[in-house]
Formats: structure tokens, sequence, C-alpha cells
């Protein structure tokens, strides 16, 4: 148990080195394609500042996670004396599938200048994989329901039960 926790240290600190030495050398590359604003709060407004830099935090936070990925399951790899746990390494990758959904549409805003009611619908979108391999798996599929809309539908929603009522 203190091996994995281990591995998942040291790679949190090469990938926080990493992050460290991209941003400076990547921020002048999303100058040049145009991927800039303007300091607003600055008496000097004339001076560049990157934007989507979450994109490179993110990339090596997806990249880090690539990497442990064999290690919670290396028992399982390792020996065959116990089944393997397939429910737990879908929700690991489907977790890590709706963190790169979110990814690219937090880049995908930056880029395009989404609207209101864009930002609204897609994070739920990206939330509906890891929804559905909790339900399949017997999870919680229970939603908190955003306070404008407690009135009519509550203070919670479970996703599982509505799905399978409307079927």
């Amino acid at each position: 148990m203190l091996v994995p926790l281990c591995i998942n240290v040291v790679l949190s600190v090469v990938g926080f080195g990493v992050v460290l030495r991209a941003i400076p050398v990547l921020s002048t590359m999303f100058i040049d394609a145009g991927l800039f604003g303007r300091d607003l709060c600055k008496a000097d407004r004339t001076k560049k500042v990157p934007e989507s830099m979450g994109m490179v935090s993110g990339s090596v936070f997806l990249g880090i996670m690539f990497l442990f990925l064999g290690v919670p399951f290396s028992e399982h790899f390792l020996t065959s004396s116990k089944p393997f746990p397939h429910a737990a390494f879908s929700e690991y990758l489907t977790s890590l599938l709706s963190i790169c959904c979110m990814l690219f549409l937090g880049f995908a805003d930056d880029v395009l200048n989404l609207k209101w009611r864009y930002k609204l619908v897609l994070p739920t979108l990206a939330s509906m994989p890891l929804l559905m391999v909790y339900y399949i798996n017997q999870g919680s599929t229970t939603v908190v329901v955003p306070r404008l809309l407690r009135a009519w539908i509550g203070g919670t929603l479970n996703i599982g039960e509505t799905a399978i009522k409307a079927l």
C-alpha cells in the first residue's frame, strides 16, 4: 500500500517540474498562435498575456495519470491469482475520459468563445460517461441540482432511477 503512494508522489513531483518548465516555453507559442489577452488591471495594458495555459497543466496531469494507470492494478497484472477488478478499472478509465473531455471543452471555450448556453450543457455531457459507469457498477448516480432548478426538481436527482423510469 505504501509503494503506490510513493510512486504517486514521485510522479506528481515530476509532473510539477514538467509544468514549471513547459509554461514559460509554451507561453510564447500560445501568443504566436493568437491565444493571448491583455491584463486590464496593470498599468501597462499593451503587454500580451497567454491564455489557455490550463491546457499545459491539464495535459501533464493526464500524462501522469496514464503513467500511473498500471500501478494500482499491478498486482493483478503480475499474478493471476485474484480476479481482475474490471469495475474499478472502468471507473478509473472513465474518470480520465471525463477529465479529458472537460480539458478539451475548456480549450474549445478559450478558442471559440462559446456562449453560456453551451457552457451549461457541455459539462453535463462530459460527465455522462462517468455517471453511466457508476450506474452500471451499482454506484451512486445522484447529482446535486443547481439552485435555480431546485424548486421544480428538488435538491438532488438520482439519474439512474430517472433513466430507468424513462425507459
